[in-house]
């Protein structure tokens, strides 16, 4: 019990402290309203495809690799669904967009596989994709897209 109250008089002083800088911390991300500095690592992937669609048809899914952190990084290569590209060295500041067929198939092609009951959820889910790369000292990264969602009309 003592240490129980010791931890809540911790948790309070530490909550109500105020060391006089501007760091708010929402949904577990903290930001310096101070700084204006870049991470070194810092690579952001995103994936767009169409808001509607049809059973049966190829849909465009975009892909889009940017480095928005101060140092190269090197070995770039994404993977989605059965889509391997090797982007190879991605330089500060510098973006890559890539675009790829994907094809919504029918209740009855996925009935042909899947057995009578089976339907194409709608809307129509696509997982994000993986990109691996290096940062400046060899280490390995990996991170995911978004995913998307299209309605299926």
């Amino acid at each position: 019990m003592f240490i129980i109250a010791i931890l809540a008089v911790v948790v309070f002083a530490s909550g109500c402290t105020d060391n006089g800088n501007q760091n708010n911390t929402q949904n577990n991300t903290t930001v310096n309203q101070n700084s204006t500095s870049v991470k070194a690592i810092n690579v952001i992937a995103t994936q767009k495809g169409p808001e509607t669609a049809k059973k049966g048809m190829n849909v465009t899914i975009q892909y889009t690799v940017s480095n928005k952190g101060s140092e190269n990084v090197t070995n770039v290569s994404i993977v989605s669904q059965g889509i391997e590209q090797t982007i190879g060295t991605l330089k500060s500041g510098e973006t890559k967009t890539y675009t790829s067929q994907l094809y919504i198939p029918t209740d009855a092609e996925v009935q042909e596989d899947f057995g009578i009951n089976s339907t194409v959820s709608n809307p129509f889910f696509i997982g994000g994709f993986n990109v691996k790369f290096n940062d400046a000292n060899g280490n390995e990264h990996s991170i995911m897209s978004n995913s998307i969602e299209i309605k299926l009309v």
